[in-house]
Order: structure tokens, then C-alpha cells, then sequence
């Protein structure tokens, strides 16, 4: 990913391993690949960022469904439901939505030309 000629992440795909993100003036987060099942499953666990994120484990399960592949994305083990975790989740579909353009027409919408939801 990049925006404005700066890299956004910097990650390696394997378990035991920081994957970090930038977001500029909007934070960061850092995750510890904890599962990794190349075109099954990703899971992460989030080791520093956003208060509100640290030990909660992010899971991209994939499956095939009628000749396409389906993301089951879960974020779990929030320590309150604040109103943080609605925005975060709102935050998520439109992250999802912009990999499903990604894939289909080559073109998703990554920060920083995510949508606002603001």
C-alpha cells in the first residue's frame, strides 16, 4: 500500500511476525501474525495501536462458495463495546468492500482514498 509515495504496511507473511500499518495522522496498529493457512486463513492479533485494539485477534477465514471466494472477517476479544468498536466495525466493511474491488476490477480504495465515514 502505499499513499503520497510513503509505504503504509510493512509485513511479512508468516506466523511469529509484526505486520504494521500507518494511517498517518489517523493512527497505527501493529499485529502479530498469529495463523497463517495460505488461501484458508489469516489471524492477527493486535499488539499495539489504538487502546481499544490491543489483544483483540482479527481472522480473515476464506472459503470457496459457488466458484467464488467468500471472507469471513471477524474482530474479537474487545474488552468493552465502546462506541469505538461500532466505527471500527463500520470502518472494516468499507476496508472489506475496497478488497472486493481490488479483486474484481484491480482497483480498491486504500487509505488514504478510503471512504470517510467520519
Amino acid at each position: 500500500m502505499r499513499a503520497g509515495g510513503q509505504k503504509n504496511v510493512t509485513a511479512s507473511p508468516a506466523v511469529g511476525t509484526n505486520a504494521k500499518f500507518r494511517f498517518g495522522d489517523r493512527g497505527f496498529n501493529d499485529m502479530k501474525v498469529i495463523d497463517l493457512v495460505p488461501g484458508q486463513r489469516v489471524k492477527w492479533q493486535c499488539v499495539d495501536g489504538a487502546p481499544e485494539w490491543i489483544g483483540t485477534e482479527l481472522t480473515f477465514d476464506l472459503k470457496q462458495e459457488a466458484g467464488s471466494t467468500v471472507v469471513l472477517f471477524a474482530q474479537r476479544g474487545w474488552k468493552q463495546q465502546v462506541e469505538f468498536m461500532h466505527y471500527c466495525s463500520t470502518k472494516w466493511a468499507t476496508y472489506l468492500l475496497s478488497l472486493k474491488s481490488l479483486c474484481e476490477t484491480g482497483k480498491g480504495a486504500p487509505y488514504p482514498d478510503d471512504v470517510d465515514i467520519g
